[in-house]
Order: C-alpha cells, then structure tokens, then sequence
C-alpha cells in the first residue's frame, strides 16, 4: 500500500522574493499562448520559466525549451532564488474559493512524496487515459531539469478527517505563504516538519487506495523516470525517483469541486439534423426552458437552468440541448430507464452509469449519428466549462449545437478509478488548479 514521506522541497526565497502572487501560476497544462506572457511578464522569476520555458505557441524550436529549463532552474538556485528547506516537510496546501453551488469552500490538502506505483499494482489508480506526446513531454523536462516543479493531485479517502485532526493547528508562518490568484483563490502552504505529525500522517495513508485527480501525464513520466534512472544506476538506495510529489487530497465532495465540461458541437450530418426535431427519440423526457434576450437576465436564467440539471442529476440523466432560438430543452432519463439498452457492454456498470457516457453512447452516437470527424473531439466537439460562452456560441453561429451536463460527482470518479475503466475524454474538470512552483521536489540522488 502508499508509503509517504516528507521531502526538502526548493521554495522561493522570500527574502528575495516579496510578492509571491507574481512568481506562481497554475500548472502548465492549462495555461495558454496568452496566458503564459501575462505570467511571464509580471517576475523573471515565474514559475512558468521552469514549467513551459517558452511559450507553447512560440516560433521557439520546440525542443528548446528543455535545456532552457534546466539553464533557468540552475541558475536560480546558485543565485538564491529558491532555497531548500532545511529538514524534511510534508506541505498543509490551503485552498478557499467560491463554488457556485456549494457556497464557500475551504479545502486542505497534503504534500508529500508517494512512492511510484504502476497501476497494475492498485495502489495508485488513474481514472482517465493520457496522450504519449505529453508524457513525452513532461518526461524530457524531468531528465533535463532533474525535478518535478508542480505536483500530482490525488485523492484519498478519509471519511472520519484523520488527516484534519493531524493537521488542525497548523497555521500560516513566515515559513509559508498567502496569495490570492487571479480567479480570487485563496492559496495558503505551511511546512510541517515535526516527526510526529508526518508519522501519523504517513499510517493514515498507509492501507488507502490513491486515485489520480489531476496529473496523469505527469505520473506515466515520473513512472518513465524512475525505470530509465533505475537502469542507469541500479545500485542507489531508496532514490528519489522512486517516488513522486503529490498533493493528496480527501476525497469529500463538500470540500471538492468538478466543473462541467459542456460539449459544443461545431457541424452537423444530416442525421444529426434529423435528431433536432424529436430530441426526445422516445427514450428522453424532453422539458423546455426560456431564456430572456437582457444579458443580466439572459445570466441569471443560465443559473437556474444548471441548478434545476444539478437538483434532477441525483436520480436522472439530465441534458441541455441548445440549438438558438432562446429554447434550451432538458432531456431527462431515469437512471435505470430500460429504454437506454445495455450500451457499452464491455464497460463496467459505474462506467455506464455517467451522464456523458449516456450523452456520447446514447444520443451523439446512436440518436444523432456522429462518427468520423463529425464524432471527433477537439476537432468537432469542444468543450468549455462556461455554460454561458456554449450558448453563445450557438447564438453567433461558431456551433451548430451545445449539451449542458452535470459534473461528475466525486463518487463517480473514485468508482470509474477502482474499476479500472477510464472516463470519456474530458469528463473531469478538478478546480481550483493547485498552483505550481510552492514545493519542487529534486530528483537528484
């Protein structure tokens, strides 16, 4: 089962650096060409300098980047922009944030080194399927930088707060950090090097299952890593690249926010067509709803639409279809409504329980038609968090079609995890992102 340790991370000095909210930013995987000159031009000391080195939309060759990293990173440290931690640590991680459904949130989460598993192993679990060229990716910056500058998300199960009680009275110090983000997320992190604590930290974890939230890629390239290096010098005892940093998380779904991935259709076949004017197709309740022309009424009728979806979601699939004309209609099935079929039989039953297993089985396939480049992701179907940027879409003729869905809950994907049965492509939006750069963990022996 998990063994967890501490580790001597690399923090910013903050004697150097004073304002810390000028040096961090979310994780490389979602910060566009746009976003990474804002975060590079606000410190030469950003954390994205060591993340992308480059940006991905850049002239740059794209190999690069690489070495520039690796030159960045050095030169950082000779020059005390980062500093070790003196002992080892594992890392409380704050986090406090609105959630449009939920209310206020404040989230506490772990960093701490985990040792590598492969998922044949069942120890550490994926719950979705990842893309070579980015394992790739993650892995030439690995060997050339020799560190990993963000962590793994992961959950674990922990319904009784034992974790929380370990941790209660930690507080923020000079030793740690505040910063607000340009989303208003509250990040907070304290080191917690006291023996005992990590200890007690490290039994809770001991017998648990550990499911990958956020950070496949960079998991698959910490596991490339490890057998590379393992090969290269076998004789190293208990190295560093036999674990990986990970920010561990209790999977409590009060605490916890998915974000939906609403899918926007950019082109219809005839077929789909056809499937316009019978939504329902004898197998959906189909419901309509009005939306207003007033953009702060338009807004505020999009709300209750997704709250109506969320309130139905706990016995019902549940769509918005959008196809203009101020009309979203909801489709609704019961969960154990005989008239879905046994679709996907070779997938296990929490799998076919998801409402975008449904949507992509049932009505994107079966009802509408879509294959080939009409069933493409991000090349016919796009996705957006934003249910309102999907219906504009629609609106000013980018889109041929939007599906609002539910997120998935937090059982869902701990469930889809144990089974072994990766979730449709897109199917889960962590958030807030932990932010990268506040503990890198060295790879070198």
């Amino acid at each position: 089962m998990p063994i967890v340790k501490p580790f001597r991370a690399w923090r910013y000095n903050r004697q150097v650096i004073r304002n810390m909210a000028s040096v961090l930013a979310p994780p490389y995987d979602v910060i566009n060409g746009s976003q990474y000159i804002s975060y590079a031009a606000r410190s030469p000391h950003n954390i994205v300098y060591l993340t992308l080195a480059g940006s991905p939309f850049s002239p740059d060759p794209y190999l690069s980047r690489y070495p520039r990293a690796a030159d960045y990173w050095q030169h950082w440290r000779n020059e005390g922009i980062f500093i070790q931690d003196p002992a080892p640590a594992i890392y409380v991680y704050e986090q406090e944030y609105e959630d449009s459904l939920k209310g206020h949130i404040h989230r506490r989460a772990y960093i701490a080194a985990v040792k590598l598993h492969n998922y044949e192993e069942r120890v550490v679990l994926p719950h979705e399927e990842i893309r070579t060229a980015v394992r790739t990716d993650r892995l030439a910056m690995m060997r050339a930088c020799q560190a990993s500058f963000s962590q793994v998300f992961a959950l674990f199960s922990d319904p009784d707060g034992a974790a929380e009680q370990i941790f209660a009275s930690q507080t923020v110090s000079e030793a740690g950090f505040e910063v607000s983000d340009d989303e208003g997320v509250v990040h907070r992190l304290a080191p917690v090097m006291d023996p005992e604590r990590i200890a007690a930290f490290a039994e809770i974890l001991s017998d648990k299952q550990i499911v990958i939230a956020d950070g496949h890629h960079r998991y698959c390239a910490a596991l490339a890593y490890r057998d590379q290096m393992s090969s290269e010098q076998p004789n190293t005892s208990d190295p560093p690249w036999n674990y990986v940093s990970m920010l561990l998380c209790p999977a409590d779904p009060d605490t916890l926010t998915i974000l939906p991935s609403h899918r926007m259709i950019q082109a219809l076949p005839p077929s789909g067509y056809d499937y316009l004017k019978n939504p329902g197709a004898n197998i959906f309740q189909v419901t309509v709803r009005e939306l207003p022309s007033g953009p702060a009424d338009r807004s505020s009728a999009v709300r209750d639409i997704l709250t109506e979806m969320h309130q139905l979601g706990s016995q019902e699939h549940v769509f918005g279809l959008y196809t203009g004309d101020n009309v979203v209609r909801l489709l609704t099935a019961p969960r154990d409504a005989s008239s879905l079929g046994n679709f996907a039989p070779q997938r296990s039953s929490a799998w076919r329980q998801l409402d975008l297993a449904v949507l992509h089985c049932i009505v994107i396939e079966k009802l509408m038609g879509l294959s080939g480049h009409y069933g493409e992701s991000q090349k016919n179907i796009l996705f957006t968090d934003s249910a309102e940027e999907a219906i504009a879409k629609v609106d000013i003729g980018e889109v041929a079609a939007t599906f609002l869905i539910n997120p998935p809950h937090v059982k869902d994907v701990m469930q889809i995890a144990q089974a072994g049965d990766p979730m449709p492509q897109k199917g889960t939006h962590f958030y807030p992102k932990p932010l990268a750069g506040v503990a890198i963990y060295d790879l070198r022996a």
